[in-house]
């Protein structure tokens, strides 16, 4: 199946800027890295709903993973398991988190850079602590590293 139907806007998600970076940065790491559909797969097994808000751009959008594929909405869905809060700079960066044995890493610059975020609330993510495995499911497929 080609990435463009793996990944696919829902209603006006097309007119989002942020939805179409985060399309193109998708499809690109599922064309690059193959592997990654095992983590796009296990987030539509879990049915799960991310909701991203960039406060800085007042932009957001939904993804909603189902049956392997992932369909991005405009602006947060009701029932998100995870939304993801802070600026739009920040969200690029979180693609750039190293991932190392299926795990992000955390102990070198970019990795203390988001726990520092979070720590002061820079970056938000609603539902970390009852959904870390799906957090870490998103951050595998959204990082540029294979």
């Amino acid at each position: 199946m080609a990435t463009n139907d793996l990944i696919r806007f829902a209603g006006r998600a097309e007119d989002n800027g942020l939805a179409c970076m985060l399309a193109e940065l998708l499809r690109e790491n599922l064309r690059n890295f193959p592997i990654k559909k095992y983590d796009l797969k296990a987030l539509g097994l879990l049915g799960r709903r991310i909701g991203i808000v960039a406060r800085d751009a007042e932009v957001s959008l939904t993804l909603e993973f189902t049956r392997g594929r992932c369909d991005i909405h405009d602006g947060v869905l009701p029932s998100c398991d995870l939304v993801i809060s802070t600026d739009a700079e920040k969200i690029t960066a979180l693609s750039l988190l190293e991932v190392r044995k299926g795990l992000p890493v955390f102990h070198d610059q970019k990795g203390r850079q988001v726990l520092a975020d979070l720590l002061t609330g820079a970056l938000k993510i609603d539902g970390l602590l009852k959904r870390p495995i799906s957090l870490t499911l998103l951050t595998r497929l959204m990082s540029v590293q294979g």
